[in-house]
This record gives structure tokens, sequence and C-alpha cells, in this order.
């Protein structure tokens, strides 16, 4: 799974960690299509920070801004869509999917969710 690795010793104040584990959170994928892979065959997380310390995410306008940043980051960690192979497409989707949820409930902040809920209803409704 994947988790916020804070950057800083363990004896920093707690005001301090918090901040540091605001300045960035780390978007990964414990599975990617085809192309990424160890020594022993088993898929290997990607990673990508994302920076939002300019967005006051408790406001609307915040959330929509980092959750697109979430969505782009989360795009590129799962790699290239490739639609005419449907396993491949709903391999991408599954990546994409769980990736940008864990990301969204990682950063915990009640209008990021928000917004993401939104979201999720909408490609239900589309869908």
């Amino acid at each position: 799974m994947s988790s916020i690795k804070p950057q800083f010793p363990h004896r920093v104040g707690a005001a301090v960690a918090a901040v540091a584990a605001i300045a960035a959170v780390a978007v990964s994928a414990l599975t990617i299509g085809a192309g990424v892979s160890g020594a022993a065959g088993a898929a290997q997380p990607r990673t990508l920070r994302v920076a939002y310390t300019a967005f006051d995410l408790s406001q609307p306008m915040g959330a929509q801004l980092l959750y697109h940043r979430l969505q782009q980051a989360a795009s590129n960690v799962c790699g290239s869509l490739d639609r005419a192979d449907i396993g491949a497409y709903l391999r991408w989707q599954h990546c994409y999917d769980g990736t940008l949820q864990r990301a969204v409930l990682q950063i915990d902040a009640p209008q990021l969710l928000a917004v993401y809920h939104i979201d999720a209803a909408h490609a239900r409704s589309a869908g």
C-alpha cells in the first residue's frame, strides 16, 4: 500500500512534522500496466510527489485544483493508456482509480474528499 513518508528526523517537533507532511503527498500505485517489473517479475510501485502547499484546502477552489493535480499524477503513475486493448485499459483504470482514491484519503481534507465524491458519482452516472 502507499503511504506518506515524511522526510524529516524523528526528533523534529510535531508542528514541524505536520508542516513537512502537508508539503507533499506521495501518489503511488501497487499495480502498474506492462513494463514496470522487478527481478522476480513483481510489479514495482511508482511514486510521484505532488506539492500542494499553495492551495487552501478549506476552500472549494483549492480542493478542486489539488484534485486536478492528483488526477494528472495518478494518470502518469499508471503509465500509458491503451484503449485498443480492453485488458490493458481495465488494468490502467483499476490502477488509476485506486491510486487517486489512496491519494485523496491520505491527504484527509474534507473539501478534497467532497470533490472526489462528486467526481466519482458523476463517473458512475456517465458510465
